[in-house]
């Protein structure tokens, strides 16, 4: 008697633990490399399963329909994890192309196309002149800041792409700058014009690992 009641007890817990154990969850991931301002369909998603701990809530579920036409607002590599603060709805995503002037040094030297960088503003100064209004723009691509306060350099736009890099020949005409085309929402136009109105622009590039990581523990079950 003894002896069948501790393999039921055993097959009781060897049940709890195999339950506990299987914490993975279906979530959306990408099939292949996607730009800032791609527009998803069906084919740039397949469902996952990993395990994601206290990190589940970033990451859309599979179980859920694949949000096509949603449009991204931070470059993703391919079978990269779809967090749900990289997208927009598509009428929210709608972009312009800004071609912005920069000095030499003031941006990496080799910029290239598609990378990500910050905006940001040294406002100048003439001596004995009034502060010039600072333009209202957004901490990051969900929403706005206060405005900017002419007290040194501060960021005016975060997480944009660069549509195209200035050429590599750029300053050799004598020119003391070079033009670099950004590509952003509509609704971040008028901040960063008004920046450029306001003194000089530097551009400081976002690593491509600056998102941060899922769990070390992540993986199929």
């Amino acid at each position: 008697m003894l002896g069948v009641l501790l393999v039921l007890v055993s097959v009781v817990v060897g049940a709890r633990v195999l339950a506990t154990a299987d914490r993975s969850q279906l979530v959306w991931a990408t099939t292949g490399d996607l730009q800032v301002g791609s527009e998803l369909t069906a084919a740039d998603l397949e469902p996952v399963r990993v395990r994601l701990f206290d990190s589940a809530g970033r990451y859309l579920d599979a179980s859920t329909p694949p949000p096509v036409g949603y449009t991204v607002r931070r470059a993703l590599g391919r079978g990269e994890l779809l967090p749900d603060d990289a997208l927009v709805l598509s009428e929210d995503g709608v972009y312009r192309l800004v071609t912005v002037p920069l000095e030499a040094g003031h941006f990496p030297p080799d910029l290239a196309d598609e990378q990500e960088v910050d905006v940001w503003l040294t406002p100048a100064r003439s001596p004995g002149a009034a502060p010039a209004p600072a333009p209202s723009a957004p901490a990051d691509l969900g929403g706005s800041s206060p405005q900017l306060e002419l007290r040194g350099a501060q960021e005016v736009l975060l997480r944009v792409a660069v549509a195209s890099a200035p050429p590599a020949d750029a300053f050799r005409s004598g020119s003391t700058t070079s033009p670099v085309v950004l590509r952003v929402r509509k609704v971040d136009v008028e901040p960063l014009l008004s920046a450029m109105s306001l003194g000089r622009l530097d551009l400081v590039r976002v690593p491509r690992n600056a998102e941060p990581a899922v769990p070390a523990a992540v993986g199929a079950s």
